[in-house]
């Protein structure tokens, strides 16, 4: 086991990420799965955390598919992730994501969201 592993989640990151609330459609890449709705907990250009309803897990390392738009902003991103945590918050369940695959635009409008909002 890596020694960052024994991190907790917001000492592993890289980046800081900034509060945000907003609607996240996601859902679980390569799959027929349903879209669920989810909300944004926060954001930076590396990843994101959010918040979705309680009820069935999702596995570190699962590749979802999400689609959002930011703020303030009406162009819709869309971007791959890997789960990296998943754990029950609540009455909701709290989803971190690290993005694997996301346009090089997209990643530049959450650059600047972050610069502003932070």
């Amino acid at each position: 086991m890596s020694s960052d592993r024994r991190l907790a989640p917001q000492d592993r990151r890289q980046t800081s990420r900034v509060a945000a609330v907003f609607a996240v459609k996601k859902a679980i890449a390569g799959q027929a799965s349903p879209i669920q709705l989810c909300q944004a907990e926060d954001i930076a250009p590396a990843g994101m955390t959010i918040k979705r309803p309680r009820g069935s897990s999702v596995m570190p390392r699962t590749e979802i598919a999400l689609s959002f738009a930011l703020p303030g902003s009406d162009q819709e991103i869309s971007a791959r992730g890997l789960v990296v945590t998943d754990a029950t918050a609540g009455g909701f369940r709290r989803t971190g994501v690290r993005f694997i695959a996301l346009k090089p635009e997209h990643e530049q409008l959450i650059a600047g969201y972050c610069r502003r909002s932070g």
